[in-house]
């Protein structure tokens, strides 16, 4: 290799490994060194990339607390509509305030109830959630535990979606990151709280992915909740 060209070499046709070595001029020794592909990315501050954002009151009423339902981040009506009260599902961790294990629960889904929280991944991460909670002045709801899931849709749920081919035997869901807060004791309507998951698995270039919430507490009648959610990967 000695002499050859950079414009002569093979293209490597892919994303490096992070043990792969790139020339580098060390300006401050004034002398020529090499350098990993992970630590000229992590230098670079990373690919960080947000999926999605936004917020809307979550409805919670008789048919779906204690536990049982899965919340749809983005409602009947979609996404951006203020009103999110549409299930994903029953939720298959019915034990209060268990998260799961990210890459391997599974939530059994139908396509009308998903489809209008459904977002595509733009870039290969590790999947993250995050949300900004406010709670309703009812006692009812203080000292409850909140749960939030990040959902990646299997293959069979993509391909019906993509192909307008409609449900087609059972549609899953995997957790992919998850996270909870427990509703302050006392005057919790004057005090918000935000959490970010921490458990997070790998998502790849083009997954699509949806958000929950599971309310733990059982109410009397609807309770509502301003919610902020983010979807994105690290």
């Amino acid at each position: 290799m000695a002499n050859q060209k950079v414009s002569d070499l093979a293209a490597l046709g892919g994303t490096p490994a992070n043990d792969d070595v790139l020339y580098i001029v060390d300006t401050s020794a004034t002398a020529s060194k090499k350098v990993t592909y992970a630590n000229l990315v992590a230098g670079a501050g990373g690919t960080a990339s947000s999926i999605v954002a936004g917020g809307a009151r979550i409805t919670i009423g008789t048919s779906n607390d204690a536990g049982t339902q899965c919340l749809m981040w983005g409602g009947t009506l979609g996404f951006t509509y203020y009103l999110w009260t549409s299930t994903a599902g029953a939720n298959p961790l019915p034990s209060g305030g268990d998260l799961g294990t990210p890459g391997s629960t599974q939530l059994t889904v139908d396509l009308d109830d998903i489809s209008n929280g459904v977002f595509r991944v733009p870039l290969a991460g590790t999947a993250g959630c995050y949300v900004c909670q406010e709670f309703d002045s009812s006692a009812e709801v203080a000292g409850v535990v909140m749960r939030y899931m990040m959902w990646k849709c299997d293959t069979a749920t993509v391909l019906a979606l993509t192909n307008g081919s409609g449900d087609s035997g059972s549609l899953t869901a995997t957790l992919v990151a998850s996270a909870k807060v427990t509703v302050p004791a006392s005057s919790q309507n004057i005090k918000p709280m935000v959490v970010t998951s921490s458990n997070g698995v790998a998502l790849a270039a083009g997954d699509l992915v949806f958000g929950t919430t599971v309310y733990d507490g059982t109410v009397t009648t609807n309770q509502y909740f301003p919610t902020n959610v983010q979807m994105y990967t690290t």
